[in-house]
């Protein structure tokens, strides 16, 4: 028994979404990983705290467990929370606690999907750096490594 044209055209193209799904996601895992390496390469030595006022330039997710967050314009700092917690790089929102506008490392929390995740460390971004080296031989974006750690992953 032989399949009708409409079926066998449906298959394909279900065929066909799934490829183009498997490589959008496989991009943006290969991107995410190398914005990942580039903030991890200029992260310094661990600190206690940081400044945190109404003014500051935001958040972004860059791993499961870790996020930048921009105290200003120039000054960003890497957040690691400890497990468990939400996967942040797919919250809806994130939001940092803070003490008299000071982050402190064991004390206060990242936010994400409701839950609580206490900030391990906090290290300071060398962010002039950073684009000193963008200048100078482009964006740091090592997607020839990202892409071979992606290479035997499922999509």
């Amino acid at each position: 028994m032989t399949q009708s044209n409409p079926i066998r055209i449906a298959g394909m193209l279900a065929a066909a979404a799934l490829l183009v799904s498997c490589s959008v996601t496989r991009t943006l895992q290969q991107r995410d990983a190398a914005q990942h390496a580039r903030f991890q390469a200029y992260a310094g030595e661990p600190v206690r705290e940081f400044t945190w006022l109404t003014s500051h330039r935001g958040r972004w997710a860059i791993a499961r467990n870790q996020l930048v967050a921009w105290s200003n314009f120039d000054r960003p700092y890497l957040l690691t929370v400890a497990q468990p917690c939400p996967n942040l790089m797919l919250a809806p929102s994130i939001a940092i606690t803070s003490s008299l506008d000071s982050v402190v490392a064991g004390n206060d929390y990242v936010i994400a999907q409701g839950i609580h995740c206490e900030i391990q460390t906090i290290q300071p971004v060398d962010y002039r750096r950073m684009q000193q080296q963008d200048l100078r031989q482009g964006p740091i974006h090592d997607l020839s490594r990202a892409s071979r750690e992606l290479r035997h992953s499922d999509c």
